[in-house]
């Protein structure tokens, strides 16, 4: 399968990654991963769900086993619930995850996501595929601000992601709570109100007194590449993000967290690098990520922005470059651990089929040339990549070799690990190449 990978990368990269200074190397690196078995077998658990309007379900999936080489060695399903534990056949290094899913614009298609060199793994976690079908069902509610008196002349009202409050809001079913932030429009003030969803009603009443959480103001600090900041609450039981908001590098406005509703707050940077930009038939965008966690005060030690640099566009090229799959990003950024690309395919063929690859790997290694065996034989028409994106991410003040990180992944498996200090300050790299 690494033709598809590697053929049409070749061309694409070359036109694309002047965009970020990179140019073509002669020499080649070999930093292939380890291989060897062990004497006793390896044992992994994973879970296979879909997510529809927020809500997760089961969802049986095949998984494969891959040896050293790529080639598979085995496979079996998720169970009704959409899990699989239990021992890996002798010699897998690699395992991948195939469902069949769907989705409105793309209608039917493959997904398979890949994870190499798990030999140091035990828990590779939830795999999510696109199931999604139907309309969510999510419900207009008006909203009456007649009994509201301070709030109503001194602030402006905003949803929890930050779109203003403006007559009705959207509840979805799996949304139980509506979490609103007053902004005042005259001083330095902010305050959050919790309000259950009605039962029997579709109007959500709102007083002053609703308004009880009190905002902590936090400093807005960019670095001289940041677009933009923003703090966001993270709900460990609803697992995402409220109350979240933002300041340009132009129109600096105010950023508060809310410590009594959400215990664990973050204050995040984020670089577009450039406008999209469009060479030879290929849009091209690139983006920088870094994350800090913010105490009760508002207070936070400042996570640098990742910066782009001609040693990102050497990497890539070389990788395409590169007849056996090797590649090496360990130069991009020290704090960067983790290697993910995802590809977009089509087939020529009478349907016009396609499917999508997900590859996760260390900062550093060899894609082997895959098969997936009777679950997903190879396309015998022309396949073309449309889409391709890398993220290369870490997690700053954490070790990067590939056991230490291998315990960090098993952590976030688990789930909740927004609420551990060593996941705080998120940083990453994205490039995105789609082809027309």
């Amino acid at each position: 399968m690494n033709k598809f990978i590697l053929t049409p990368l070749a061309i694409t990269l070359s036109l694309t990654l002047s965009a970020c200074g990179g140019s073509s190397s002669e020499s080649s690196s070999g930093g292939s991963s380890s291989g060897g078995n062990t004497a006793q077998l390896q044992t992994i658990a994973l879970q296979t769900l879909t997510r529809e309007c927020g809500a997760d379900s089961a969802y049986q999936a095949d998984v494969v086993f891959h040896n050293d080489d790529g080639d598979a060695i085995g496979s079996v399903k998720t169970d009704a619930e959409g899990k699989f534990s239990g021992e890996l056949p002798s010699g897998t290094k690699h395992v991948s995850v195939l469902g069949d899913v769907f989705d409105e614009e793309d209608g039917g298609y493959k997904q398979i996501i890949t994870e190499l060199d798990i030999e140091n793994r035990t828990n590779l976690g939830t795999f999510y595929f696109n199931d999604f079908t139907g309309d969510c069902g999510c419900t207009e509610y008006s909203v009456d601000t007649t009994a509201l008196s301070t709030i109503a002349s001194d602030y402006t009202i905003y949803q929890s992601q930050g779109n203003e409050v403006s007559g009705s809001v959207n509840v979805c079913p799996n949304d139980n709570k509506l979490y609103l932030t007053a902004l005042s429009s005259y001083s330095v003030d902010a305050k959050a109100a919790v309000i259950d969803i009605p039962v029997n009603s579709s109007v959500i009443t709102l007083t002053d007194e609703d308004f009880i959480h009190d905002g902590v103001e936090v400093p807005v600090q960019l670095d001289i590449d940041a677009d933009y900041a923003s703090t966001r609450g993270y709900i460990e039981a609803d697992n995402t993000y409220r109350f979240v908001q933002y300041s340009g590098s132009e129109i600096s406005n105010t950023l508060f967290v809310f410590p009594t509703v959400t215990e664990h707050n973050f204050y995040v940077q984020l670089d577009f690098m450039s406008d999209l930009m469009n060479v030879d038939g290929v849009d091209v965008e690139f983006q920088s990520y870094a994350r800090s966690a913010v105490d009760t005060n508002g207070d936070y030690q400042l996570t640098t922005l990742p910066i782009v640099t001609d040693d990102l566009g050497f990497s890539l090229l070389q990788f395409a470059e590169n007849n056996d799959s090797s590649f090496d990003f360990g130069n991009v950024d020290n704090r960067f651990a983790r290697t993910i690309w995802d590809y977009s395919f089509l087939v020529d063929d009478s349907a016009e089929s396609r499917f999508d690859w997900t590859i996760k790997a260390g900062i550093s290694g060899q894609i082997p040339d895959l098969s997936f065996g009777s679950v997903f034989p190879e396309p015998t028409d022309e396949v073309i990549l449309e889409e391709l994106t890398v993220l290369l991410y870490g997690y700053a003040g954490n070790a990067t070799d590939a056991n230490s990180y291998a315990k960090l992944l098993d952590t976030m498996s688990e789930g909740g690990h927004l609420t551990k200090p060593e996941f705080s300050n998120y940083v990453y790299t994205f490039v995105s190449a789609e082809i027309y």
